[in-house]
């Protein structure tokens, strides 16, 4: 007879919640399993689970409809006009996927970029060993696509998960002076038809607070579903 060893979930210490002041956010926490770690990720990002390094996590607020998870239903999706645009501007850039594998030129983009748009943030102080470890560290199927212009210049990076029903944007970045380019929207955009010409149904993309200015971009990709209460719910 074959015994499975339970899944195990902690919570986190309340903490400032990084987006709006007064509010408090806790962490419900487990590990990868050794054992099945792909098909444990399968199960977990269905309920709203996010992956950091080989811990899998969820938000926890006392309005459980303050921080929700959200995905894209990329078969339904059709890009706006102003969407439309800014794939058509980018499509001389090159994407090339790697497996999870940190360069000190994806380094240096990525400490201009923090430095630029999120010096308050946790990352404000991540040294080349933290960002080698988010990028390297994890159990399951990642890569990192890279950006290039016609002239071999890194423009934006974006690390990514792949799962069975779709992939999860981990985290993105890109040169900000070329913000005029809509580069955070283009990697969203290439995600989602790269998802499609995979047959694979969904773009995880993270949590989202309606209140947070720094989230709203995620609601401009629709039909855009939230796991509430157990769930999941078009949300636009």
């Amino acid at each position: 007879m074959m015994f499975t060893k339970p899944q195990l979930f902690f919570t986190t210490p309340p903490s400032p919640c990084p987006y709006k002041d007064g509010e408090e956010e806790r962490k419900l926490v487990t590990e990868f399993s050794s054992h099945q770690p792909i098909q444990q990720y399968n199960l977990l990002i269905k309920s709203g689970f996010r992956r950091s390094h080989n811990y899998l996590y969820r938000p926890l607020y006392n309005n459980s409809d303050y921080c929700l998870s959200v995905r894209v239903r990329t078969d339904d999706f059709k890009m706006t006009k102003s969407q439309r645009r800014i794939w058509n501007k980018n499509q001389n850039l090159q994407a090339k996927a790697y497996n999870s594998k940190a360069t000190k030129e994806q380094f240096e983009l990525f400490r201009s970029y923090v430095e630029q748009r999120h010096s308050d943030g946790d990352m404000s102080d991540m040294s080349w060993h933290d960002y080698k470890e988010m990028v390297e560290t994890s159990p399951i199927d990642t890569e990192i696509i890279e950006f290039r212009t016609p002239e071999d210049k890194l423009i934006s990076t974006c690390l990514v998960d792949w799962v069975n029903d779709g992939v999860s944007a981990v985290y993105s970045f890109f040169d900000v002076k070329h913000s005029n380019k809509g580069l955070g929207s283009y990697m969203i955009l290439w995600l989602i038809q790269e998802s499609q010409q995979r047959k694979l149904q969904y773009l995880y993309l993270g949590y989202w607070i309606k209140e947070s200015q720094k989230m709203s971009y995620k609601s401009k990709f629709t039909p855009l579903e939230a796991f509430q209460d157990g769930v999941w719910t078009e949300l636009i």
